[in-house]
């Protein structure tokens, strides 16, 4: 199956000459921008708890999602109460809003609404990430935001970065946009805390499959044979390649982009023959219409707790820092 990436942004291929020169000018831009930040030309809004970054410089989806899952808990277990601020891609209300129990992907995102369902933390959407914070602290007493993504939002202040890789594709052919699949070179700002690849680092393990329609759980083993398969996340190869892992046999696979809507159109060659299985970000968007062969694959991350260690210090050591302003 072909990668979601053009083909000259893989690693060790050279992008055309219209790119390169687009590639300058987007550079050129960028740099201005965060010149304009350094210099106090733009606004930056520091915070009275500490900001965590996790995000990634290299365009779509790399596992922040995952690696949220477990982060999270870690965080949690030193006692701090974390709150999540996220652009909530995807999503058709513009408005800056906090996550509920009964909120839709169409207002506030698939990731978000699934972090939501799993972790049980407050949680706001909106582009604006300082006005998104803001109401986080006003409706949530946290001491602690975590901000999906907002690698290139400079207007919120960043205490702590944690870059997070897709292991399999890297940063690509180390060019920025459109040559490559960076936002950022890998030598430039902003320098990461603490940089982990997903598949190395930190991997995901499945352990049970949650029909969509009805909550059923079935043990891994219950779900064999052909399936057919629907993936609208970052990589869907890797998700296609565990399924394979697991022993299954993909009848059909539809791969579709990052965060792309999913409708009852997509499921046209569903003829009730097979089952459907999906992740579980891919669940949350289709829950609405689901019917009672369709399966997510949940998972749990695995990451060595040690790796944390370095960025829970920083954040114990800022906490400190405020508590005595």
């Amino acid at each position: 199956m072909k990668s979601s990436w053009p083909s000259f942004w893989l690693a060790g291929q050279q992008p055309p000459l219209w790119a390169r020169a687009l590639e300058w000018l987007y550079c050129a831009v960028l740099a201005l921008r965060r010149m304009g930040y350094a210099r106090g030309f733009f606004q930056t809004t520091h915070l009275p708890v500490p900001v965590l970054i996790v995000g990634n410089r290299v365009v779509g989806g790399t596992g922040k999602t995952p690696l949220l899952m477990a982060l999270i808990p870690q965080l949690q277990a030193q006692g701090w109460r974390v709150g999540i601020v996220s652009r909530g891609y995807g999503r058709k209300d513009k408005q800056v809003r906090l996550v509920l129990s009964d909120s839709t992907t169409e207002q506030v995102g698939d990731e978000p609404l699934l972090l939501f369902q799993q972790l049980a933390v407050p949680i706001v959407v909106g582009a604006d990430r300082v006005a998104a914070a803001a109401l986080l602290l006003s409706k949530s007493s946290v001491d602690l935001i975590v901000s999906d993504d907002g690698w290139q939002h400079w207007a919120l202040g960043r205490d702590v970065v944690i870059e997070v890789v897709d292991g399999a594709r890297g940063y690509g052919n180390r060019h920025c946009l459109p040559a490559g699949p960076l936002r950022e070179l890998p030598e430039g700002l902003p320098n990461a805390d603490l940089t982990l690849y997903n598949g190395k680092d930190f991997t995901l393990k499945p352990h049970c499959w949650r029909n969509i329609k009805t909550g059923e759980c079935l043990p891994l083993v219950q779900l064999s044979g052909a399936v057919r398969v629907l993936a609208g996340i970052g990589n869907p190869q890797r998700f296609f390649d565990g399924l394979i892992a697991l022993g299954l046999t993909l009848d059909k696979a539809l791969p579709l982009a990052d965060h792309q809507a999913i409708t009852q159109a997509d499921f046209e060659w569903d003829d009730l023959e097979l089952p459907v299985v999906m992740t579980a970000k891919d669940a949350v968007r289709c829950s609405g219409f689901a019917r009672s062969h369709w399966w997510a694959l949940e998972v749990s991350t695995e990451i060595d707790h040690h790796l944390l260690l370095p960025v829970i210090a920083r954040i114990e050591y800022l906490l400190s820092m405020k508590r005595e302003d």
